[in-house]
């Protein structure tokens, strides 16, 4: 099993291998516990080997996430991961490693996103908190983000967190099943200012909103949080666990409730895209069915638009996205859709 990149300069419909970093090659190539490296693994924070790639454009691209390392506990043999960090700026042809100091060593990094001229980074620090810092996306000059009260839950599962950007805008997220813990807004002066995520109020779930717009919004919320009742904020009718589409039509200032997902017999997963207002798409468990299912109508109702297990959806514009679906056996497989979630199709490297 050899590790590559590959790039398509025409939507998809073909493909060519490009550069990676040295260093990480030798990263990948070693050998841990007597095991080959796995980049297989899901997004589980501490416990899982994944890497992901952003680019702000055609030059300016980072690679980031978790890669294990031998370690020992009680003098056991065992693994560890840590976080690894490259920046290239000429298209990929030289990729350079970015240590952060800062950056806990057994920690995640939470999301690497870039928008208007600038690159954020949010991770798991020293202080068991959460940093945010940003750069120029031309270079590597890395400043601490004027973020407070980022905490880190004291209980539950691993660490996670997302940073969404629509211009110079943004908001971001961190927390973990047991709710949030941590959340922004980037205004257009480049300064992240105090949010009221779109659960606090019935709960406090951990929810990334998916942004159409800069002015709409829209996040998924689960009634009551950790171990709480239901709220007394929670729209007529809702039951306690169930879940229900919240909209913001104001850049996240407010949100209203909107339809309900599902019934007993329905799971909705998390919230994947919005490309255009009322344009919604969500995955779903419908035993035995895993499938991604879309509303064109602001979640009044639903068409499964492709079968099969979807973990990461993005959208580049309101037309044209692509998707990731894990297989039972073999390769994941990646799709595409260019009208706007409506059809997908698969890609073949």
């Amino acid at each position: 099993m050899c590790l590559s990149i590959l790039r398509s300069t025409n939507a998809g419909r073909s493909w060519s291998k490009a550069r990676l970093p040295s260093s990480l090659i030798q990263l990948a190539d070693r050998k841990v516990s007597g095991s080959s490296t796995n980049l297989k693994g899901t997004r589980n924070g501490y416990d899982a080997d994944y890497l992901d790639v952003r680019f702000a454009n055609a030059k300016d691209g980072w690679i980031y996430g978790s890669l294990p390392y031998p370690a020992k506990v009680n003098g056991h043999k065992s693994v560890t991961y840590r976080p690894v960090f490259w920046s290239t700026h000429d298209g990929g042809l030289e990729w350079k490693r970015q240590r952060q100091s800062w950056i806990y060593s057994q920690g995640p990094i939470l999301d690497v996103e870039a928008s208007s001229g600038t690159v954020y980074l949010m991770a798991f620090n020293r202080s068991f908190g959460v940093t945010v810092e940003s750069s120029p996306v031309g270079d590597d000059n890395w400043r601490v983000s004027d973020t407070k009260d980022l905490f880190t839950p004291a209980g539950g599962g691993p660490l996670s967190g997302a940073i969404v950007l629509s211009g110079s805008h943004g908001w971001l997220v961190e927390g973990n099943d047991r709710g949030t813990t941590g959340s922004a807004q980037l205004n257009s002066s480049g300064k992240w200012i105090s949010w009221t995520p779109p659960c606090e109020s019935v709960g406090g779930s951990l929810a990334v909103p998916a942004v159409s717009t800069l002015s709409h919004l829209v996040a998924e919320c689960i009634m009551g949080g950790f171990a709480s009742p239901l709220s007394p904020d929670a729209p007529r009718g809702a039951t306690l666990g169930s879940s229900w589409l919240y909209f913001s039509d104001n850049g996240g200032k407010t949100f209203t409730a909107g339809p309900e997902l599902g019934a007993d017999s329905e799971y909705f997963g998390s919230l994947l895209a919005s490309p255009k207002p009322k344009t919604i798409l969500l995955a779903r468990n419908y035993f035995p069915r895993q499938e991604l299912v879309a509303s064109f109508n602001g979640g009044r109702s639903w068409t499964m638009v492709y079968s099969g297990d979807v973990t990461f959806m993005r959208f580049d514009s309101p037309t044209e996205g692509v998707a990731i679906v894990e297989t039972a056996k073999g390769p994941n497989q990646m799709i595409m859709t260019f009208d706007g979630g409506y059809n997908w199709f698969p890609i073949y490297f």
